[in-house]
């Protein structure tokens, strides 16, 4: 009977609901939406702090679009034919996921372009963003230049990767302000359930004794 009391407490312990993958393209909508979510981000100053990157042609540098002058931003360009993908992940811990992700994204540096695929790895979502307002993406969701857009997933996820997989053009040159991957964190009920399948294994441990 302990055994299973055991087994039962710690699988609600780490047991994360999500309803489904809902995009965003309000930033305070998400940003609540992500409470009291962990949010790794870079922004005013544009550092990447505990965020990872593999980037072919990425970095930091001035804004070359909308977003103000004067402010670093992540400058970038993938490529369909160069097989140029970024890869943004987790540097401390990248054993815990993500749930959700978002940024400020830019499309005018080089034109309206086609767009972008953002890829969720270990999840499978896939979603598609362009800036180009006249004709939109196919199949994907319209972002004027330097607008938000964000995601809350279906399922965890370990790498946001950035390509121009899907899209109809060969290239797409963006900047990215503001990106934020968001983590989960205990919850106060989370940490009850926990606290009591530490304490019924000491108790069975106590009885083995």
């Amino acid at each position: 009977m302990r055994k299973l009391f055991l087994l039962v407490v710690l699988a609600l312990s780490v047991s994360t609901a999500f309803a489904g993958s809902v995009t965003y393209t309000d930033w305070a909508l998400w940003f609540i939406a992500t409470l009291p979510g962990d949010h790794l981000t870079f922004g005013p100053g544009e550092t990447l702090g505990s965020l990872a990157v593999d980037t072919t042609t990425g970095s930091f540098g001035a804004p070359r679009g909308v977003f103000p002058a004067g402010t670093n931003v992540w400058n970038d360009r993938v490529t369909v034919a160069g097989d140029e993908m970024t890869l943004f992940s987790e540097v401390v811990n990248p054993q815990i996921p993500f749930y959700a992700f978002g940024g400020f994204w830019d499309f005018s540096p080089a034109g309206p372009g086609q767009g972008l695929t953002l890829t969720l790895f270990f999840n499978g979502d896939s979603f598609n963003i362009c800036g180009n307002t006249g004709t939109g993406c196919p199949g994907g969701v319209l972002v004027p230049d330097g607008t938000f857009f964000g995601v809350i997933t279906t399922s965890p996820f370990f790498f946001l990767g950035i390509s121009a997989d899907g899209q109809s053009g060969v290239a797409e040159t963006f900047d990215l302000k503001g990106l934020d991957m968001v983590r989960p964190t205990p919850e106060p009920a989370t940490m009850v359930l926990l606290g009591a399948g530490l304490l019924g294994f000491g108790l069975l441990r106590r009885t083995r004794a």
